[in-house]
């Protein structure tokens, strides 16, 4: 049966990889974004910045939502985000995914996909990973009869208009090397493709029954 699916973030790395397996089905797709997609004029498209998602319209109702946006970081801010910048960075991360939640729950949707990270904890001193469990708690509570949540590591993949440094681009090489060194605890660090984490999240939206559902490294690599 035909699904109304909303998008946001199909600009992304992750979203990107999510929009292309969504446009080979049969659902009736929407996305939603802060710039128009070109390249997507057959699609559907709500331009907004994500502050005032209740005085849209354009929408009548939809069955499930994927939210694929967030902050770009440098490996730095990962690791210690500055005072200056935490701000903008709980803006969206926090602020404009609840705010999604709280829009597709008002217009029905019942299922929700999450990219959130690997290592989510809000009882951490890392303020991004504390953010990010934050912002899961906020969807769960919601009311959602299915959440599925995507916690991958450092994510691989080209990245549209965006070139990668050269510390980044070195730290890939050194830990895909030593990735098979990774084992128990330590192998949902590993990196993993963004299609890869796209495909997981599509498929167990569309197959696992309702409930919460987290998926790590060892979904995201079956895909």
């Amino acid at each position: 049966m035909s699904k109304n699916i909303l998008l946001a973030g199909a600009s992304g790395l992750v979203g990107g990889h999510i929009l292309n397996i969504l446009e080979d089905g049969d659902s009736d797709l929407t996305l939603l974004l802060r710039d128009k997609l070109e390249e997507k004029e057959h699609l559907k498209q709500i331009v907004t910045n994500f502050d005032n998602l209740n005085e849209m319209e354009g929408l009548d109702g939809i069955d499930e939502v994927y939210i694929a946006i967030g902050k770009k970081l440098s490996l730095f801010d990962l690791i210690y985000l500055k005072k200056e910048k935490r701000k903008d960075f709980k803006k969206v991360d926090f602020e404009y995914i609840k705010n999604i939640g709280v829009f597709a729950r008002k217009l029905g949707a019942k299922s929700i996909g999450l990219i959130s990270a690997v290592g989510a904890n809000d009882n951490s001193r890392n303020v991004y990973l504390n953010i990010k469990e934050g912002v899961e708690k906020e969807i769960i509570s919601m009311g959602f009869e299915k959440v599925v949540i995507a916690r991958p590591s450092h994510l691989l993949g080209k990245r549209k208009d965006e070139k990668i440094s050269f510390l980044i681009s070195a730290l890939e090489i050194i830990t895909n090397l030593l990735g098979h060194l990774m084992i128990g605890p330590l192998k949902k660090y590993r990196n993993i493709h963004a299609s890869n984490v796209a495909s997981s999240l599509v498929s167990k939206m569309n197959d696992i029954e309702d409930g919460i559902h987290m998926l790590d490294f060892n979904d995201f690599k079956n895909q």
